[in-house]
């Protein structure tokens, strides 16, 4: 999937907030929800975004609203990915027409029309009114010349017949040619379901003679894995992709179907704080999930130092004890002495207290065993 843009999301409108997420549209749904994993909104909070780079379509950037939401601003982006060469030369000649109209932000519902609108217009093979006037009397868009012999035609104004036309229709001449709208525009945007639904697949592949696998699956088809293009756990897609299996992919989606939401936020977790990159690795941690236990308050090494204070010495104290205590450096040594790891999701320990990437060991018979 073309990627069109990167934004940075946050919990709040402070910057820098420690729950935040960095996220390129367009997004996939899993990748949607995950960021909403790594943000942890209250119910009907808002995320603040910010756009910090455009990979394509560079000409939006001072015509966005200011107020486009993350969801309107993934579904622009979508559709803008979708586009072909021409499409984006036709989509390009639209804004800049809206552009012509008024001044200023253009609403984000407005671009989503203009995205789903390119059929709507004829591009031209021309970048001024000279060369637009002379395609037009060649290709018979001016009957008064049709019958002219080819030395008077060539004293014709080409740059006034252009000129006169272009005015006359409204069009645009774009970096690829010239753009006239020919039709209504389309109103897709209240027609589009832009809340993020968990998708029907655990793990969406891409096969090597370019069907769509949503696994799990009873039975595979003979095919071999060629991209993962969304998956429950995005950090994995990757992991996923060298793993070069479709039966091991299959079988580790089946066991992720059965994962409550809960638990696959810790896992997610886990899956950060030991920097795991294998799909076997992976498997390994799932079967240890219930050893890990997930913090999702716990964003920062200040917030562990106010957890701990606020244990310490209850909510009373705690407005008098953060006069004197260094909250980052405290956090720190506590993560430190409790092997703990700040993850995108919250902080993360062990049972244990080991560090996280240590071996597990369980009881048996004359001493102990590796697992």
């Amino acid at each position: 999937m073309r990627k069109i843009l990167n934004v940075y999301l946050a919990r709040t409108n402070t910057p820098y907030s420690e729950a935040y997420a960095d996220l390129d549209l367009p997004a996939s749904p899993y990748e949607l929800l995950d960021a909403l994993d790594k943000l942890r909104l209250d119910e009907g909070e808002a995320p603040y975004l910010q756009i910090n780079e455009y990979y394509d379509f560079e000409d939006l950037a001072p015509l966005l609203s200011g107020n486009a939401g993350l969801y309107e601003l993934n579904a622009l982006a979508q559709k803008l990915s979708e586009l072909d060469e021409l499409q984006q030369v036709s989509f390009k000649g639209l804004v800049q027409m809206e552009v012509n109209k008024k001044q200023g932000l253009i609403p984000i519902s407005r671009l989503i029309d203009l995205a789903y609108s390119t059929d709507c217009c004829h591009v031209a093979d021309a970048l001024n009114d000279a060369q637009l006037g002379r395609f037009y009397a060649k290709n018979g868009f001016v009957p008064e010349v049709e019958q002219l012999p080819d030395k008077v035609f060539e004293l014709l104004d080409f740059e006034k017949i252009g000129r006169e036309a272009r005015i006359g229709e409204g069009g645009v001449f774009t970096e690829k040619g010239y753009v006239v709208q020919h039709t209504e525009l389309n109103e897709a945007f209240f027609a589009l379901d832009l809340t993020p639904n968990q998708p029907d697949y655990q793990i969406l592949l891409e096969s090597e003679d370019g069907s769509m696998l949503k696994l799990p699956q009873a039975k595979l088809p003979n095919t071999t894995l060629c991209r993962c293009l969304d998956c429950r756990i995005p950090q994995l897609m990757g992991s996923i992709e060298a793993s070069g299996s479709i039966a091991a992919v299959n079988e580790f989606a089946g066991r992720l179907s059965g994962m409550t939401d809960r638990e696959m936020l810790r896992y997610k977790a886990v899956l950060a704080a030991t920097k795991c990159n294998s799909l076997q690795s992976s498997v390994a941690l799932l079967d240890n999930l219930d050893h890990y236990m997930l913090d999702a308050k716990i964003s920062s090494p200040e917030d562990a130092a106010l957890s701990e204070l606020n244990f310490i010495d209850g909510d009373n104290d705690m407005e008098r004890l953060q006069q004197y205590v260094n909250l980052p450096v405290y956090g720190r040594d506590l993560l430190e002495r409790d092997n703990a790891v700040i993850t995108p999701y919250g902080r993360m320990d062990r049972d244990d207290s080991q560090p996280m990437t240590a071996t597990f060991q369980k009881p048996a018979q004359g001493g102990m065993e590796m697992l």
